[in-house]
């Protein structure tokens, strides 16, 4: 039975990495080095960590190829707030806000950032759905706000064209006289 695991899972901890061109250092992950030769959408990637991948682009955001013999498909796609992405395990798609991204059809892959401390997981989804229906409530407040003061300028602007209306008319009567 092993007790680190749990444990691990109730208490998270902050991601510590330093990312070079070449190198990534991590505290879970080690140390890892990595070459990528690339020429005309065909490329090789060397990793001490993962082994050798060679990968074809497909089109902008879609590749394939192999990694230690398995093979991989990756399709990436973001248009305004939203993410799309497909691989040989399914689709999922998110939504992007400046305190992370919440994971539609996969909420326990959703983050959420505040304060330089990034959560992940179930706890992310919460935060994510809290946060989200704060911004749609203050949103929902300023749509209101902006219709109610709308609508009170343009009754402004309509009894004034009725009273000049109303006092060039009955001036017109008087000249008349």
């Amino acid at each position: 039975m092993s007790s680190t695991n749990s444990k691990d899972k109730d208490n998270p901890s902050k991601r510590i990495e330093y990312r070079g061109k070449n190198v990534r250092v991590s505290r879970t992950g080690g140390v890892s080095a990595t070459k990528t030769f690339k020429g005309d959408g065909v490329g090789a990637t060397i990793n001490t960590k993962h082994g050798l991948r060679l990968h074809k682009r497909l089109f902008k955001g879609a590749r394939m190829g192999f990694q230690n013999g398995n093979f991989q498909f990756i399709g990436r796609y973001n248009s305004g707030p939203f993410n799309f992405n497909v691989s040989k395990n399914g689709i999922s798609t998110s939504l992007k806000n400046k305190r992370g991204s919440y994971n539609i059809l996969k909420p326990n892959y959703s983050s959420f950032k505040l304060g330089g401390v990034q959560v992940r997981g179930k706890n992310a989804a919460t935060f994510q759905m809290i946060y989200m229906l704060i911004i749609l409530f203050v949103n929902f407040i300023k749509v209101f706000w902006h219709i109610f003061i709308s609508i009170l300028w343009f009754s402004f602007l309509s009894i004034k064209w009725i009273v000049d209306f109303t006092i060039g008319f009955f001036k017109g009567f008087r000249e008349v006289d």
